[in-house]
Order: structure tokens, then sequence, then C-alpha cells
């Protein structure tokens, strides 16, 4: 990875009323698992929202991926596993809010 520069993938979702903390916790166990399945993903982090400000908007988990390149960010979207994520979360999650940006 770049020392002077990074890629950072930030990913915001608020959860469907009624979705379970089981189903929050095999959430983050897939998504954190696609930093293995996807050649690129170089980090991934991720936590819930304890601001006090109150400027959530329904936003309740945060994902952060980093990726070395653009290029391996542009090839980790269309991945199968990926994609296969994003169709498993419909069902839980009612907003998503991506950001795209370099860290320096």
């Amino acid at each position: 990875m770049s020392d002077s520069k990074i890629l950072r993938h930030v990913v915001l979702f608020g959860l469907k009323p009624g979705v379970s903390e089981a189903q929050t916790a095999e959430l983050v166990v897939r998504f954190r698992a696609l930093k293995d399945l996807v050649p690129g993903v170089e980090e991934f982090e991720c936590g819930i929202d304890v601001s006090p400000e109150g400027l959530a908007q329904g936003h309740t988990h945060c994902f952060l991926l980093t990726f070395a390149s653009e290029s391996a960010r542009n090839a980790y979207l269309p991945h199968p596993a990926h994609q296969a994520f994003v169709s498993w979360i419909a069902a839980l999650v009612e907003k998503a809010t991506v950001v795209d940006y370099w860290a320096t």
C-alpha cells in the first residue's frame, strides 16, 4: 500500500426496524469476510455510531475499507462476492450512504 495516498471507501448503514442482533452480527461477519474474498481490500474496520451530536440521520453502522488504488476499488465493486453481499443485505438495510476519498 502506498505511503502517500490511500483510497478509503466509507459505507454507512441504517438498518430496517426489526433487524435482530443476530442478523446484525451476521451482516458484520459477512462484510468483514469480503477482505479475504476480494483481492485488493487492504484493510477493513467497522463500528456502531456513538456520536452525541445526533447527526447520523438514521445511520447506525459504519464500515471503512481501504484500497491501495482506484483500480483495486473498481475491481471490488462488481466482484461476485461483493455483489452477493449487496443482494443479501437488501432485506436488512433501510438506508445506505457510500463515500470514497483519497486520504493523505
